[in-house]
């Protein structure tokens, strides 16, 4: 039987209604979500956005830890997994590469607090997460500046005011040609003094077994991971207008080695000189302040978030395997931010609000090339010493107003006005270096970035709307390279923000008493004046501004409830971005496609809860994720082929009011997906997914 036959086969079986099933027919549980997505409280259908919503429920009954456990089922998102830390996220193809310059093009927000990074995303815990919302599209006017293909948002449950609750996980799983995994999560909320005082603690540690032999060293299963971490959140409620909330988050994560195959060796086997390890730290610390005025809702929400991302990597390759060879990269990052915002409330036909950011950040890269005798050279003699020390201060206005024309049909405006001042300065020595040098740069920037959208409510049910935003990046500095061999000239020292426009037609409908949801979104989008890092000949590389795409293409989400107990969901994406002239830079010609960008992905999923005995119950989940072929790079960089793959997902299990427990099989065909392919240091490389992976799994709830 043909591979995607078979699979086919088994989605199919998945997603099909059991007589027993139809026997049981009664009235269909529905979940009223709710999102924060334009800053207030909404349910998700009547946001005019194209929005995916996970609740804790669902982020639980999939079992999801992480970024990439719930990705993959998000229409119009795509990503590089090269591990924890490391991934680079993509929404509407709007992306250019591994490599995507100084900042984010998605921004990642835990509450309030942005998080993001250009291409190494924190990968937050998901354990106790009331929500994860994805915004598809550019939110420059509420989001800013990172949040040019669109925004992830992980919105953590907050203390409960009047009742104790406890709750607890455990995992223990075994990975085929792998290390067993275990994890634990445990949460306790408390009031204090009740209705006054609460807290919301949550401790996890989680320790991945590795997958990867590094042939190299003799090492097996060299990419695992070991991660603990925790929150703590403190609400006070001196009286009903007023809310205060204080938030304590940390997260230590420790990897082994990459997940990357050498091809030439097979995909689960590479040949490393040095152990390539990972550590990644952050702690965030949130103050929150909303307060009701009667007429308005002000929040104020005052974060510092300090990271420190270090990394080695082997590029023994580059310089030909006479030795080894490798780069300590260290990245610490320390950002302020202060948002406070004004919202309307009540049921008038005129709603507003108006806010300020402020965020002053640090962050700085370090970079050391040693060897172990290159070139015949002693090891004290450093190829490269490279610090390089950001700074970026950042003020932003930005306001929306909606105004109902008729009782069905509401218009819309944004704008954020924003200025940036930037600056760095270096210190680089070494011999690759040439010696010793020092730069500096600064850059200053200011823009208004706008929005409109039209919705109409055709019945209560069904909702159209069409919108045109504006989304952008803010341009910055260039460290001072020396002269290009390759053109004789100097690098521009500086580089200016892209922008692109957004226009997009969507509908959100509601059937048989809402047991039946479909909502679906078509887009086009023009993207000018992308930022891209062009890499020279020589090793060195530098950020301009070059080239045009434009990107096209639809989302279509199901949710459907057709009888008690069973909850069945599918979504599709489709995306087409291409250049629209020719990038030199880049190494691509008009009409290429965008790297990393599927065209075509489709997730589905199938629940089925049912009654063993009046106390005992028992469900049935499958889910299915398919992920279409992409390239690594453009026409003219000898682009590899990340080839279509297929995962499927299976668990059972049994519950009680308090505890539940579960079998789980992932990656139930035991596929391998190349996730990235990696030539950039003169080998090849492929990130590759994990193999199957049986577990169990027991919460308790108290």
């Amino acid at each position: 039987m043909p591979d995607l036959l078979r699979k086919g086969l088994v989605c199919g079986a998945a997603l099909m209604l059991s007589p027993y099933a139809m026997a049981q027919a009664g009235e269909a549980s529905f979940e009223e979500i709710i999102v924060t997505a334009q800053k207030r409280d909404e349910r998700l259908q009547d946001v005019p956005l194209s929005i995916s919503a996970l609740t804790m429920i669902q982020i639980e009954n999939m079992g999801a830890a992480s970024f990439t456990d719930y990705a993959r089922a998000v229409p119009g998102l795509s990503f590089i997994d090269r591990g924890p830390g490391r991934n680079a996220i993509t929404i509407r193809g709007i992306t250019t590469g591994a490599e995507q310059g100084k900042q984010a093009l998605v921004g990642i927000y835990f509450d309030e607090m942005p998080v993001s990074a250009p291409s190494f995303q924190p990968d937050l815990n998901l354990f106790d997460i009331e929500r994860v919302e994805v915004l598809r599209g550019p939110q420059g006017t509420l989001y800013g500046a990172g949040s040019m293909g669109g925004a992830i948002k992980l919105i953590a449950a907050k203390p409960h005011m009047t009742e104790f609750a406890a709750k607890a996980d455990a995992t223990l799983a075994t990975t085929r040609h792998g290390d067993e995994s275990v994890r634990f999560n445990a949460m306790v909320n408390a009031p204090i003094v009740e209705d006054k005082v609460a807290v919301r603690v949550v401790g996890y540690y989680r320790n991945e077994g590795g997958y990867i032999d590094n042939v190299g060293l003799g090492k097996k299963d060299v990419n695992d991971e070991e991660t603990y971490g925790g929150r703590l959140s403190v609400r006070f409620t001196p009286n009903e207008k007023l809310t205060i909330t204080a938030n304590v988050f940390f997260q230590d994560t420790e990897v082994g080695g990459t997940q990357e195959g050498d091809l030439s060796l097979g995909r689960l086997l590479q040949s490393r000189a040095v152990g390539e390890i990972r550590e990644d730290d952050f702690r965030q610390y949130n103050l929150t302040v909303n307060y009701d005025l009667g007429w308005a809702e002000l929040v104020s929400s005052s974060t510092y978030f300090d990271r420190d991302f270090r990394e080695i990597r082997d590029i023994s390759s580059f310089f030909g395997g006479a030795a080894a060879v490798w780069l300590d990269n260290s990245i610490p990052i320390e950002t302020f931010s202060q948002e406070a915002r004004l919202a309307s409330t009540g049921d008038g036909p005129f709603k507003w609000l108006v806010g300020v950011f402020y965020t002053d950040q640090r962050d700085d890269l370090g970079q050391l090339a040693a060897h172990d005798g290159l070139f015949g050279l002693p090891p004290s003699v450093l190829l490269l010493d490279n610090l390089i020390e950001n700074k970026m201060e950042q003020i932003a206005f930005f306001g929306e107003a909606t105004y109902d024309l008729t009782s069905r049909l509401h218009a819309t405006v944004g704008l954020r006005w924003f200025d940036v001042d930037q600056s760095f300065a270096s210190a680089t020595s070494g011999l690759i270096a040439g010696g010793d040098s020092t730069d500096s740069g600064d850059a200053s920037q200011n823009k208004a970035n706008p929005k409109f959208l039209l919705s109409y409510d055709a019945t209560d049910d069904a909702m159209f709307y069409a919108q045109a935003a504006q989304g952008f990046r803010i341009g910055g500095t260039n460290k001072t390279n020396p002269i290009n061999p390759a053109t004789g000239t100097l690098d521009p020292s500086e580089y200016k923000a892209d922008t692109l426009w957004n226009y997009e037609l969507g509908v959100k409908t509601s059937w048989l008493n809402n047991r039946l949801t479909i909502n679906a979104a078509l887009y086009y989008i023009d993207w000018k004046d992308i930022q891209i890092t062009i890499f020279r000949d020589d090793g060195y590389s530098y950020i301009g501004n070059a080239a045009k795409a434009r990107s096209k293409g639809g989302e279509l989400e199901i949710t459907a409830r057709p009888v008690d107990g069973l909850n069945i969901s599918a979504a599709v994406g489709y995306t087409d971005a291409k250049l629209q002239k020719n990038a030199p830079g880049l190494g691509g010609l008009k009409g290429d496609r965008i790297p990393l960008v599927p065209r075509f992905t489709f997730s589905s999923s199938a629940r089925y809860s049912f009654a063993l005995t009046d106390a005992l119950g028992g469900f049935v989940q499958f889910d299915y994720q398919h992920v279409g072929k992409s390239y690594n790079a453009f026409s003219q960089g000898s682009p590899d082929l990340q080839r279509s793959y297929d995962l499927g997902h299976a668990r059972v299990g049994v519950n009680m009011e308090q505890w539940e427990m579960s079998l789980f099989v992932n990656n139930l065909w035991d596929e391998r997906a190349d996730l990235f392919v990696d030539t950039l240091l003169g080998d090849t490389r492929a990130n590759v997914n994990r193999p199957r992976t049986i577990g169990v799994n027991l919460k308790a709830n108290f």
